[in-house]
């Protein structure tokens, strides 16, 4: 890129830094909202698109959780006459910032006249003025590429959704202009300055302001490993200022030197006001595809020396077929970006590694991908699966981030084992009943793990009695992994609780008979009781397990999974006996949930909620403090303080109730609601209580000795051993870390590493 062009971006990307109260604001500490900066936008793929489960983050209010800053009184000084007029772009990016309809809005910015000129002509071009039933958008400014991005509800139709793209182009082809990206100057036409932005995509380079989120996630990490490989090929594509947006899912294995983008191409009529011919957008569209593959191919190149083929998928909007894809080695990758720097637009190389089909009209048609991203050669599933079973020594480096001595340290699922020994029996069962038990009963004999036994004995019984036929191996499965009777009255319960509201207590004392006969064999034979040689504990995640290893010592005794549907079982009766006002009964369910899950804030919240109705508060403020100090997500932080907060309340501390709903609502979004309209209420009914700034909430908490809740600590135990999971191969358990870092702060790069820790299928 030609020296002036870097400096025009540099200069363009100073002047967003600093857009207007739009702009998404993040916090170093990755902790809600804070009441002197409320972001009118927020940063994250989940707020533009709805992708991905993480959903948009609700922001309250500021004078709901915190005293807002007293109102300036003094009159505003006179502008010196010396100084500028603000500039109409200033106005302008204000304008579309703060409106929750940009189509309109620049409508009615361009009728009255006010446009600046470039965007008065880009918005002209587009047609913009003419649409009717245009889509509802709103804007931000991208925090790395600096670009104008647009987003709107989901569900829109196809010709709303290019309206709304064709629009977002508008706005950045009329910002490079104006900032003189293009370097043809002002003698040159829009059409010709439009169509050489759109050519400069092929070589163009991503931004280069360094962002301190992507330093703190790639800490740690191999060089041109799995995590950095993904994270620089995410970052890249993030940052690249091109005229359209950037959505991408991707896959890396590195050990195999492969790596695969699947990337969203515009249709021809996004290109609306840099044509008016529809040839000529479809050109632009056929061209603007190649050269948005070529960037990313080059950019996958780059994220690791270890890479030795790359291909891209170009995918229209609504459908994962692509309409163009490459296979790319880098060497290849450079004559194919020469032939395409000269070609005129619309031209198309052809030949090995490059798929692609237009029809009559000059449109883009189907074509089959030489590799998609859930494609077996570069995402095995063995890269998910298997390494809860396995008892190899792991790396020093996956030792230090997760405490962990072996692979099986960091397993969560208890019926691993079971379905390994269906997976390796469904190859000799054959399709006879007699054969099919012969071969469980050999089974259940050589088996070493007494649930496979019972499992085998299991589903023998089921082929003898007819209950199952030997031809329906899912029912098989299902019988022989799932099958117990502890699991059926988990699953029978949760359906009568769950069926409708409101209860008799005959139906509650049915219920809990139905989960105390379920357990009481395990009872009986102690089965899940720890001795000398082994613990049996519960995790509700990977991050839970690795604090378990952080924190906690076993004396050398062996760690042994506690079933699901154990936990699930001593919870459900937790419930009904509270219900039924049998407090104490209660309890000793709730113990047996804490002593098998003792990092599991779940399992202590249900404790406290028993402790509460038997009022011994102090101890449900003591096992709230405890679970504070070793949550491992923001969530169940967020929770544990929240109900912290009404403890206090209960005991009479009235301010430092206030104070820790106000740290909750900071905390998360999934309680905010609830701890605004809480704290509401205890400032209604206490005399005397107010609000507090943020920092006046965290120094009442911690004088009073309670734990405000280590944001960074999670962070950072997330962020070291997603880094060192991935890097091992581990992706099933980098996976969810990456979920708690995505809690703590939502960002593109982030979600398009999140995303490529599992292969999705579409069909699926």
């Amino acid at each position: 890129m030609a020296l002036d062009a870097i400096r025009a971006l540099l200069a363009r990307a100073g002047r967003r830094a600093q857009a207007g109260e739009g702009s998404a604001a993040q916090d170093d500490g990755a902790a809600g909202v804070s009441s002197e900066a409320q972001a009118v936008g927020a940063v994250g793929k989940a707020d533009t698109d709805g992708a991905g489960t993480l959903g948009k983050a609700e922001a309250a209010p500021a004078h709901e959780v915190a005293a807002a800053p007293e109102a300036a009184t003094a009159e505003p000084e006179a502008t010196p006459a010396h100084e500028a007029a603000p500039s109409p772009w200033d106005e302008t990016d204000v304008l579309i910032l703060r409106s929750n309809d940009v189509i309109a809005s620049l409508a009615d910015l361009v009728r009255h006249g006010d446009a600046p000129t470039e965007l008065h002509e880009a918005v002209e071009r587009t047609g913009l003025l003419s649409w009717k039933n245009a889509p509802r958008a709103e804007a931000k400014r991208l925090r790395r590429s600096g670009q104008w991005r647009l987003w709107a509800d989901d569900g829109i139709s196809d010709e709303a959704y290019d309206q709304m793209v064709a629009t977002e182009l508008a706005l950045n082809l009329a910002d490079d202009i104006r900032y003189g990206v293009d370097c043809l100057g002002d003698d040159a036409g829009f059409g010709e300055r439009a169509e050489a932005l759109l050519r400069a995509v092929l070589r163009m380079e991503p931004l280069g302001i360094p962002d301190e989120a992507t330093s703190f996630f790639a800490q740690g990490a191999e060089e041109g490993g799995e995590w950095a490989a993904r994270l620089s090929l995410a970052e890249f594509a993030q940052s690249l200022p091109t005229p359209l947006r950037v959505d991408m899912e991707l896959q890396v294995n590195v050990a195999d030197g492969i790596a695969v983008a699947d990337i969203e191409v515009p249709r021809p009529d996004v290109f609306a006001c840099v044509s008016g011919d529809a040839s000529a957008r479809a050109a632009h569209a056929r061209s603007y595809a190649m050269r948005l593959c070529l960037a990313l191919g080059r950019g996958a190149f780059g994220a690791s020396g270890r890479i030795e083929r790359v291909v891209v998928n170009g995918h229209e909007h609504g459908t994962r077929t692509p309409v163009i894809s490459v296979d790319l080695t880098a060497g290849g990758l450079e004559r194919l970006a020469a032939e395409v720097a000269d070609a005129p637009t619309g031209e198309l190389p052809r030949g090995l590694g490059i798929r692609w089909f237009a029809s009559a009209d000059g449109q883009l048609c189907p074509v089959d991908p030489f590799m998609a991203v859930w494609d077996e050669g570069v995402a095995p599933l063995s890269r998910w699966s298997g390494f809860e079973l396995t008892n190899k020594p792991v790396s020093d480096s996956l030792a230090k981030a997760t405490k962990a001595n072996t692979y099986d340290d960091l397993a969560i699922n208890e019926k691993s084992v079971r379905i390994k020994a269906w997976n390796e029996a469904t190859g000799w069962l054959g399709y006879s009943t007699r054969r099919a038990v012969a071969a469980f009963e050999a089974r259940r004999r050589r088996a070493t793990d007494l649930t496979v036994a019972d499992a085998c004995e299991r589903v023998s019984r089921a082929l003898v009695s007819g209950d199952v036929d030997v031809f329906d191996r899912q029912s098989m499965a299902l019988l022989f992994v799932e099958g117990g009777e502890l699991t059926r009255a988990v699953t029978d319960v949760a359906c009568q609780l769950n069926a409708r509201p409101g209860h008799t207590e005959e139906e509650l004392v049915c219920a809990l008979r139905r989960l105390d006969e379920a357990l009481e064999p395990a009872q009986q034979t102690a089965r899940y009781e720890d001795d000398t040689r082994n613990v049996f504990r519960f995790f509700n995640s990977v991050p839970e397990r690795i604090v378990y290893n952080q924190t906690v010592d076993d004396h050398g005794r062996e760690l042994r999974l506690v079933p699901d549907e154990y936990y699930a079982a001593h919870t459900q009766a937790t419930v009904i006996l509270t219900a039924l006002g049998r407090h104490e009964e209660a309890l000793a369910h709730a113990d047996e949930l804490v002593r098998v899950a003792p990092v599991t804030p779940d399992a202590t919240l249900t404790r406290v909620r028993v402790l509460e109705e038997l009022s011994r508060i102090y101890e449900a403020e003591a096992a709230l403090k405890e679970a504070i100090g070793f949550a491992s997500c923001l969530h169940d932080l967020a929770v544990c303080v929240y109900r912290l907060a009404f403890m206090e309340w209960k005991l009479g501390r009235g301010q430092l109730s206030v104070a820790c709903y106000q740290r909750a609502a900071e905390l998360h979004s999934s309680v905010r609601e609830r701890a605004v309209k809480e704290l509401r209420d205890v400032l209604r009914a206490g005399d005397g209580l107010h609000r507090m700034t943020n920092e006046e909430a965290h120094r009442a908490i911690l004088d009073a000795g309670l734990p405000l809740g280590d944001v960074e600590r999670i962070r950072t135990m997330a962020r070291d051993a997603a880094v060192a999971c991935a890097d091992a191969g581990l992706l099933g358990a980098a996976r969810p870390l990456v979920g708690v870092l995505l809690e703590a702060e939502q960002d593109d790069v982030l979600m398009d590493v999140y995303g490529s820790l599992v292969p999705v299928h579409p069909g699926n």
